[in-house]
C-alpha cells in the first residue's frame, strides 16, 4: 500500500471518529437527523482539513 493510501484512509478515520464525537454533541436531539448531518460535516471537515495539510505528507512530495 503506498504512502498516499495510506495518508487517506488515516485522514478519514480521524475525520469519523471526530464526527461521530463532536456531531451529536451540540445539537437538540443526538439521534436525530441533524446530528448524522452535523457528524457528516465534521467528519468531511476534519477529515479534508487534514488532508489537504501538511501533515504525514512526505517531503519528497
Amino acid at each position: 500500500m503506498e504512502m498516499g493510501r495510506i495518508r487517506t484512509v488515516v485522514c478519514a478515520l480521524i475525520g469519523l471518529s471526530a464526527g461521530a464525537v463532536l456531531g451529536p454533541l451540540f445539537v437538540p436531539n443526538p439521534t436525530g437527523l441533524l446530528a448524522a448531518a452535523t457528524a457528516l460535516a465534521v467528519a468531511l471537515l476534519v477529515g479534508g482539513g487534514l488532508y489537504r495539510s501538511n501533515w504525514r505528507r512526505r517531503s519528497s512530495e
